[in-house]
């Protein structure tokens, strides 16, 4: 299984759950095996870009679960 489907298994997962004590052990668990990336110059800037766009044009933005069913759908996935 290659990591988008995975990703994706998770996601549904995920939604799927009722309880937030849950949810939050989960998001504790990843918070803590997440490892600091050091971006260049040059993602730094785009990253700073992208949220510059965001902010000015939050009307035009997706729910992030909105986005991720696009891509599923999208993809086939």
């Amino acid at each position: 299984m290659n990591i988008q489907t995975e990703k994706s298994s998770l996601i549904d997962l995920l939604q799927k759950i009722n309880d937030i004590s849950l949810l939050e052990k989960v998001k504790a668990f990843v918070l803590s095996e997440i490892q600091t990336v050091n971006l260049t110059p040059n993602q730094k800037n785009e990253l700073d870009k992208r949220f510059a766009d965001h902010y000015q044009n939050k009307d035009s933005n997706l729910d992030a679960f909105e986005f991720l069913d696009n891509l599923k759908s999208k993809y086939e996935l």
